[in-house]
């Protein structure tokens, strides 16, 4: 049954609908790095050309994204493989607190770096624009010049 789907797929439809199921696989399994990177460019570009702390927030924050999703979905696999292959019998009293420090504490010390310098971003660029659209204070002249 699945074969005559396949040769019915092949002369009536070509490959493309593999192309684009591959394609979504790829894009619904990597979207939070395919954002970060995009961002992380974005806000390079921004900050090469017109360097500023809020650009350079922004782009950290960016990176940071990219770094807490990378950790979690790969980096945290292999330390706990290599946490449990280094402390085995002889250690084992390591073991748990190893997983413990690899997981959830280093899992939320990356999540919170980035929402710390996604709120550093929003901060500087809330007050940028602030500054940009609050009235200009006149000059009022010297005070020993309105007395005379």
């Amino acid at each position: 049954m699945y074969q005559r789907f396949e040769q019915w797929s092949e002369q009536n439809l070509g490959q493309w609908h593999y192309v684009l199921g591959y394609t979504l696989n790829l894009v619904d399994h990597n979207w939070p790095i395919m954002l970060a990177l995009l961002l992380s460019l974005t806000f390079g570009v921004m900050l090469y050309r017109r360097p500023s702390r809020e650009c350079a927030c922004w782009l950290f924050s960016a990176l940071l994204l990219g770094l807490a999703y990378e950790y979690q979905k790969h980096v945290a696999v292999e330390l706990h493989k290599a946490i449990n292959f280094l402390f085995g019998l002889e250690l084992a009293g390591l073991n748990r607190p190893m997983h413990l420090f690899v997981g959830p504490v280093m899992r939320t010390a990356l999540l919170l770096c980035c929402l710390a310098m996604l709120a550093q971003a929003v901060r500087l660029t809330v007050m940028k624009r602030s500054l940009l659209t609050a009235p200009a204070a006149h000059y009022e002249g010297d005070l020993a010049d309105e007395r005379l």
